[in-house]
């Protein structure tokens, strides 16, 4: 009896533990569903969970439109864009200068027979025009006067020749005659403005003088969208007493009309500081105008003498603080070397030749035999040239200073007497261009042309090398 109440305590329990575990087994299937659920209507990290929704009986439920979402299409954003620099160009002008054109009797006697009763002097030019026309700007300086032959034709000390000069030198490819000098004033002053109307009207600009006081006597010569401010000047010369006179101006000796001396652009040695404030306004006055470059050309140094003086280089150091960029000069009749000069503030850096020499010009070795000491160097010459460059950028320099040795070749043919004016370089190449350029018209014409351009590499060679290794371009690969 015992043992069966123990046996049924025992089933008891066996049915209280199944139902139990039978139960936990239902519970855990319920609550396992109903974390799915949760799981399911949990957001997502980072978004925001919609507010819970009251049920509203479903008779006032107002029925939402059905939106159908269309797929937005991916547009890349579009890059900033880098603008593109302005490539950097640059144009160039050629300058080409060559010295004093002096006509005497021999030379328009020969000029006369040439044209066969009218004056030709394109003898003179005929070797030379091809490269006066090849330049954007070619110059020549003009001592003397046309005055007309009623002024009766004369050479030293009083020059006037006749207009053919005039003719030949702008025929020949020359665009600027520069007509303040020494010799400007020799036929006084109809002489004086004769000579600059016949200029003009062979299409000539002339600089260094002017017609009348509504004129100007410097200016801009513009080519190639480049402007050139030219001036010209020469030094005055005569009787010492008026040296600090202002209103008296003489040239050559020949005192200059009251109405003249203000139409003629010189400087006398005594009052130097009255140049130098003259020509400093007018370089401002141009630069404002939109020059791009100051060129000056200036009549000044002792005739015959092979280098410049102290008082030459005093003046060029001067102008280079002034802000001219080149400087040549004339008168001497002979070459000088050339030189660089910086301006004291570093900010201008000046090519300076002191003497071309003659271009045109009966003086040589035959007509100064009372001189040999220096006779021969008045054949000698040459042609200065130099390449202006402005950039896009608006920086201008001259980029590059070069010369052409030159000889005047006068030799007899055919009872007169034939100056030519010989390229160097081009004639002494070999014997065929030497036959080409009249060398061996006369029995020393090569000796001598070798001579000459010895000589001439032997003055200009060192001071152009030095100028051309000193150029700093802006801008690389220019």
């Amino acid at each position: 009896m015992e043992r069966t109440k123990i046996i049924k305590k025992i089933l008891w329990v066996l049915i209280v533990v199944m139902v139990f575990l039978i139960v936990a087994f239902l519970l855990g299937i319920i609550l396992g569903g109903i974390k799915s659920s949760f799981e399911a209507e949990k957001p997502e990290n980072g978004t925001v969970a919609p507010e819970a929704q009251t049920e509203r009986p479903a008779e006032t439920e107002t029925p939402s439109p059905e939106i159908t979402e269309s797929p937005t299409e991916y547009i890349s954003p579009t890059p900033e864009e880098t603008a593109t620099p302005e490539p950097i160009t640059f144009k160039d002008v050629n300058l080409a200068v060559v010295g004093d054109v002096v006509i005497y009797s021999s030379m328009w006697e020969s000029a006369k027979k040439y044209g066969g009763g009218e004056y030709d002097f394109s003898e003179i030019t005929k070797y030379i025009k091809d490269m006066a026309s090849a330049a954007d700007l070619a110059v020549f300086n003009y001592e003397g006067n046309c005055a007309g032959a009623e002024a009766g034709y004369s050479h030293y000390p009083t020059f006037n020749a006749p207009d053919n000069i005039i003719t030949t030198m702008s025929s020949s490819g020359f665009d600027v005659s520069l007509f303040a000098n020494n010799h400007t004033y020799d036929k006084g002053h109809n002489g004086f403005m004769r000579t600059q109307q016949i200029m003009k009207n062979n299409g000539l600009r002339t600089y260094g003088t002017r017609m009348s006081q509504n004129g100007k006597s410097y200016g801009i010569y513009e080519v190639n969208g480049i402007k050139i401010g030219i001036l010209n000047y020469t030094y005055e010369s005569g009787p010492d007493e008026y040296d600090n006179d202002p209103s008296a101006k003489f040239l050559n000796g020949n005192r200059l009309d009251s109405a003249d001396v203000e139409l003629v652009d010189s400087f006398n040695y005594a009052r130097m500081n009255d140049f130098y404030v003259g020509v400093g306004s007018r370089i401002s006055e141009m630069k404002a105008d939109g020059a791009d470059f100051i060129i000056f050309f200036i009549h000044w140094g002792e005739e015959y003498k092979e280098n410049a003086n102290g008082t030459q280089k005093t003046i060029a150091k001067n102008l280079c603080n002034l802000g001219v960029n080149a400087l040549i000069g004339m008168h001497p009749h002979v070459v000088q070397p050339a030189e660089t000069f910086v301006s004291d503030n570093g900010a201008n850096r000046m090519i300076c030749y002191y003497s071309l020499g003659n271009f045109a010009s009966a003086q040589n070795r035959t007509t100064f035999q009372s001189k040999p000491d220096y006779a021969w160097l008045t054949e000698n010459e040459i042609m200065a040239n130099l390449t202006l460059r402005k950039y896009s950028t608006g920086e201008a320099l001259v980029v590059k200073a070069q010369y052409e040795p030159l000889w005047s070749h006068r030799h007899s043919m055919e009872g007169r007497v034939v100056t030519n004016i010989v390229p160097l370089n081009k004639a002494l190449v070999n014997e065929e261009t030497m036959t080409a350029y009249g060398l061996k018209e006369s029995s020393f014409g090569v000796d001598h042309a070798k001579t000459a351009k010895e000589y001439i590499d032997g003055q200009m060679a060192a001071g152009i090398e030095a100028f051309n290794a000193g150029v700093v371009l802006p801008h690389e690969g220019s």
